[in-house]
């Protein structure tokens, strides 16, 4: 019956051991010694060293056991992820090497379409501009007329009301022309132009005092990557910073 047995029966067919499992507890156990000698108190001779020292090479053997069993237990995914991206990166991709059908076709017709809805908001604002200088117009000329009407008057009291109320439609009539935008409108939602605004620096050093004294912090944050860079890259002295050297375990 023994050699008849299912093979799928025998342990560990159907779920073959995690290797996760067995790495934690390798380093459950190794914690606890680590737990024993990183407990404030200072190493007292070589061979505590040295036991440290095996200790910190053992935990790099896990760290690279647990890396390279990751590595392997997420390779389908990371496969099949990869598969994906690139399958969709012909419609989709926006990378520096390479740029999907849909993005390089809607770059091309925002190009195409930009240039109308400038000149269509470029009017907009010259009819606005010329809506409120008549809606003002009409204001000066009603408030004029309305101080020299007689209020015994009631023909030249009402003519002035009616130069009034005028000039309010006409302010209600600039104010809708200042507040439209030109669009152009699809299947969608309207499409309009989107204002940006982007800073060009046209004197460093202005730049650099004005920001100084406006974002301090900011402007030493800085100063202290671009030092870190020079130090990487084996400067020992910059201005205004002190390099200090520091020895520490690899």
């Amino acid at each position: 019956m023994a050699d008849d047995a299912n093979p799928r029966a025998i342990i560990g067919a159907n779920n073959p051991p995690d290797p996760f499992a067995a790495i934690k507890a390798h380093v459950d156990d190794l914690m606890v010694e680590a737990r024993n000698w990183a407990d404030g108190a200072a190493i007292e001779s070589q061979d505590q060293a040295d036991t440290v020292a095996r200790l910190i090479d053992d935990f790099r053997g896990a760290q690279k056991a647990a890396d390279d069993a990751r590595k392997e237990e997420a390779k389908p995914f990371d496969d099949g992820k990869a598969a994906v991206q690139t399958k969709y990166a012909e419609l989709l991709a926006e990378t520096k090497t390479q740029t999907g059908a849909i993005p390089r076709a809607l770059a091309a017709l925002k190009a195409t379409l930009t240039p109308w809805l400038q000149m269509q908001e470029a009017a907009r604002q010259e009819a606005a501009r010329i809506a409120r200088e008549e809606a003002d117009r009409k204001a000066r000329e009603a408030a004029e007329a309305l101080r020299a009407s007689d209020v015994t008057n009631l023909a030249e009291r009402e003519a002035a009301e009616d130069l009034v109320a005028a000039a309010e439609a006409a302010s209600r009539e600039a104010a809708a022309i200042a507040t439209d935008k030109a669009q152009a409108r699809g299947d969608g939602r309207a499409i309009g132009l989107r204002r940006s605004y982007r800073a060009v620096m046209t004197n460093r050093r202005e730049a650099l005092l004005h920001y100084a004294q406006a974002r301090p912090d900011d402007i030493g944050a800085l100063l202290k990557r671009l030092a870190d860079i020079d130090v990487r890259e084996g400067k020992r002295a910059i201005p205004g910073f002190d390099v200090i050297e520091e020895a520490r375990v690899a």
